[in-house]
């Protein structure tokens, strides 16, 4: 990629930071025939290093120094015994890391899992194996061969297709830890490492964990922990609830999350926005392990369907509340976090609460509202502002912003979105 082939400044911006890391690293030990001047060279070569700086920050800065000590670790497609890694699925579920020679099987692609993801690709395969002691007995006899265990010609498996390696071409695939079907992708570019959502509040405050570089010489600092799992604010603040090296440990930790997200969702779907908004006030002095939504239904049964929908099938049995008393520590300690920063009004969740109970009587809201029904030729259920609209459709929600559109199953959660966008624009004119 010498400057005299490159068609467009366009293209080089646009390249990913291993190859601008390469090119940059090719163009330093150019020999002096290659450029014009010497000048020339030591110019291209500034230009190179502040556009990885600046367009890829630490990503590019970690190809630099992964590239001048190790470049065949570098490569996305990296090949394991002339196999190429990926990410796959049993067509549904978990993603996981792995390897494939692309050979298939039944139309299924041939692969081949790393030691150390094999336990939870085992316990995906148990899951589902019904309680068939004899299938159950076969998948723990999988041996293991090179470091690798072969899901070879017997398996539906299939390629999935992530979208953090694009933000991350450096990071190697097949060092990803799985990742449940139920997290989304939060990635982003210009972070450090890929992240993912394992749960929402009901104010759309959403969990986050990172999974940095596997190799620390690869992190933006070495030191750093290899999991990051923090819970967000009312107002995006994030507060961190882990951090270590310990995979199963974070799993643990972002388990109880989960669970106190579902309870607060559902709390929220079955009280009406006064209820919500009394309870949430109640909270802030009610006593230590108690909660106001007691006040108005059983809270004991929603917290029983929450433990229902989020444990794993092994754990919750037959599901009822005497199979829920043997997982109380998991459930006590989702009550606990629930209660405490999803279920007490903060400074902004009240704002949140009277809007809703109120429709309009919010700050910077107050003209902008009015229903859809007012509005001919329109009868939907809806209620338009200056930053979008919410509008009933069918059974669900729509949530117009700008040229986005988004639907949602209960209406706090399309009232949430809309409010975290007015909140947003209401921070940057402040």
């Amino acid at each position: 990629m010498r400057i005299r082939y490159i068609a467009t400044l366009a293209e080089t911006i646009r390249t990913d930071p291993v190859t601008l890391a390469r090119e940059y690293l090719s163009a330093r030990d150019a020999t002096d025939h290659e450029f014009q001047t010497e000048e020339a060279r030591s110019a291209y070569v500034d230009f190179l290093s502040a556009l990885g700086r600046f367009q890829h920050q630490s990503a590019f800065a970690r190809a630099l120094t992964h590239l001048d000590v190790g470049p065949e670790a570098l490569d996305n497609t990296r090949q394991h015994n002339g196999m190429r890694s990926i990410a796959w699925s049993f067509g549904e579920g978990a993603t996981f890391p792995g390897f494939t020679d692309d050979t298939t099987w039944n139309g299924f692609l041939n692969v081949r899992v790393p030691v150390s993801a094999w336990p939870y690709v085992l316990t995906e395969l148990i899951a589902g194996a019904d309680g068939d002691a004899d299938t159950i007995e076969a998948y723990r006899r999988i041996g293991t061969a090179d470091g690798l265990v072969c899901l070879s010609n017997g398996f539906a498996t299939q390629e999935a297709m992530p979208t953090w390696p694009e933000f991350f071409p450096d990071y190697p695939v097949d060092t990803m830890v799985p990742i449940p079907s139920e997290w989304s992708e939060m990635s982003w570019r210009h972070e450090t490492a890929p992240s993912f959502g394992p749960c929402v509040g009901p104010m759309g405050e959403a969990a986050q964990i990172w999974v940095d570089y596997e190799l620390p010489a690869m992190r933006e600092f070495a030191e750093a922990a290899r999991f990051t799992f923090s819970r967000r604010d009312a107002i995006g603040e994030l507060t961190v609830i882990y951090e270590g090296d310990d995979y199963a440990e974070a799993l643990g930790h972002i388990a109880i999350e989960t669970l106190a997200c579902a309870f607060a969702h559902l709390l929220a779907e079955q009280l009406d926005p006064a209820e919500w908004r009394e309870m949430r006030v109640e909270n802030r002095t009610i006593e230590a392990g108690v909660c106001a939504s007691h006040d108005f239904l059983d809270a004991n049964m929603v917290m029983l369907a929450a433990w229902q929908a989020t444990r794993s099938p092994a754990i919750v049995a037959n599901g009822d509340a005497d199979a829920l008393g043997t997982d109380l520590h998991h459930v006590n300690a989702a009550w606990s976090v629930a209660t405490r920063y999803y279920l007490t009004a903060s400074r902004e969740g009240s704002r949140f609460d009277d809007w809703r109970v109120t429709g309009r009587d919010v700050q910077s809201l107050t003209a902008a509202g009015h229903d859809l029904a007012t509005i001919p030729p329109s009868d939907s259920a809806g209620r338009v502002y200056l930053v979008g609209f919410v509008q009933a459709h069918g059974t669900r929600w729509i949530v117009n912003v700008s040229n986005t559109s988004q639907s949602f199953d209960h209406l706090i959660d399309a009232e949430a979105h809309l409010w975290s966008v007015f909140a947003s624009d209401e921070s940057r004119h402040a």
